[in-house]
């Protein structure tokens, strides 16, 4: 799909009419796609597993913080590439602090500024609230050429400060590699088939592997125990022990513990079920 190009004010109302930077949830649009924008790093269109639509991502660190909004259970509602708009509002704030107010390149159009995440996240006593997060490489905020992308920051920030939103910048520093890589592997067994999400499975299932604690197994041997102990494939054992791990179930530390099936099998907690918690509810 070919990208969009602004060359006049009536190209950014066209686009606003169309809905781009409009909506909530599912039925959300990007201002910005991944074909919109000349990326210099890789970019990427991912199919959610909280928010049902195609999600688009223009570097690899957005794809970072993505995996740890999705995976978050304080985070309800993920809209990236969120406009600043109107414009008008922006660039009083820009010539407020004498600070150059961006254009489209070759043009003399007022650039429509974005902010990476507008997350909707529930608060401790059970509220929702906005934040805005703008995830930025460490190396970007520092040395001779970074005046400029803090001039733009201190514009975006002062935007959200006058909406009363927190807004605050997310750096590489904030993830560590096996955070990323063990979310990117775990998210893929976010859902399983129905025959694979039966409560009693579950149950069987972390049972052995508590039982399986005194052993000093690898994670691929413990599950090739389990499978033949609960009579399903040994690829079905470890799509249930990621689903498991995705969903909080299995609590394990992800941040510093990388999750190789050839690794021994890793520290872990066990949390009650939400299906289990029902069940007995019913009982009762």
């Amino acid at each position: 799909m070919r990208g969009r190009k602004f060359a006049s004010q009536q190209d950014i109302e066209r686009h606003i009419a169309n809905g781009f930077g409009e909506g909530a949830g599912a039925s959300y649009v990007p201002w910005l796609r991944v074909q919109d924008v000349p990326s210099i790093g890789r970019s990427h269109k991912i199919q959610g597993v909280k928010i049902e639509r195609i999600h688009h991502l223009l570097s690899d660190l957005e794809r970072s913080y993505f995996l740890v909004c999705e995976f978050s259970e304080d985070v309800v509602d993920i809209r990236e590439q969120y406009p600043l708009l109107p414009t008008e509002r922006a660039q009083a704030i820009a010539s407020a602090i004498d600070v150059r107010y961006p254009r489209y390149p070759r043009t003399t159009l007022p650039y429509v500024m974005t902010t990476d995440f507008l997350l909707t996240v529930k608060d401790p006593s059970g509220n929702f609230k906005s934040v805005a997060r703008t995830v930025k490489y460490r190396s970007d905020l520092i040395g001779n050429g970074s005046k400029r992308t803090l001039e733009k920051l201190e514009i975006e920030k002062r935007f959200w400060e006058s909406q009363g939103v927190d807004w605050k910048i997310v750096t590489d520093e904030f993830f560590s590699r096996d955070l990323i890589k063990n979310l990117g592997l775990i998210r893929r067994y976010s859902k399983l088939s129905r025959d694979l999400m039966k409560a009693p499975l579950h149950s069987n299932f972390i049972e052995c592997l508590v039982n399986s604690r005194e052993y000093s197994w690898t994670l691929a041997t413990c599950l090739r125990k389990i499978a033949s102990l609960l009579s399903i494939s040994y690829i079905d054992a470890q799509a249930i022990f990621f689903h498991l791990v995705w969903n909080k179930i299995l609590k394990i530390d992800l941040v510093n513990t990388p999750l190789h099936l050839t690794g021994l099998v890793p520290g872990f907690e066990v949390s009650p079920s939400p299906v289990q918690v029902s069940l007995k509810e019913k009982m009762s």
